[in-house]
């Protein structure tokens, strides 16, 4: 049996502002839907902020990031389709 390698999948990034009420709805939505992620503070954080512009070219949050691939404040059926697995084959997008 051989041995297959699979690379890591690319970690959710989820830019976000304190006390931002849309950004505490994506934390309460990842968190119910068992989502892992890495926060990072534009307000606090210039390079989280130019990391942010660089990828959408704007500057509004929540903004949820993998890879190259990015959402700028999602619906619950966009969050659904970007992170969960689709019923078709159980892998995610």
């Amino acid at each position: 049996m051989a041995d297959t390698f699979s690379p890591p999948r690319p970690r959710l990034t989820l830019f976000v502002v304190p006390d931002c009420p849309l950004c505490i709805r994506a934390r309460d939505w990842l968190a119910s839907h068992g989502v892992s992620y890495q926060e990072r503070d534009v307000a606090s954080d210039f390079g989280a902020l130019r990391a942010m512009y660089r990828l959408t070219g704007q500057r509004l949050v929540p903004v949820f990031s993998i890879g190259d691939r990015s959402l700028v404040r999602p619906t619950g059926e966009q969050l659904t389709e970007f992170l969960l697995p689709t019923p078709s084959t159980g892998a995610r997008p």
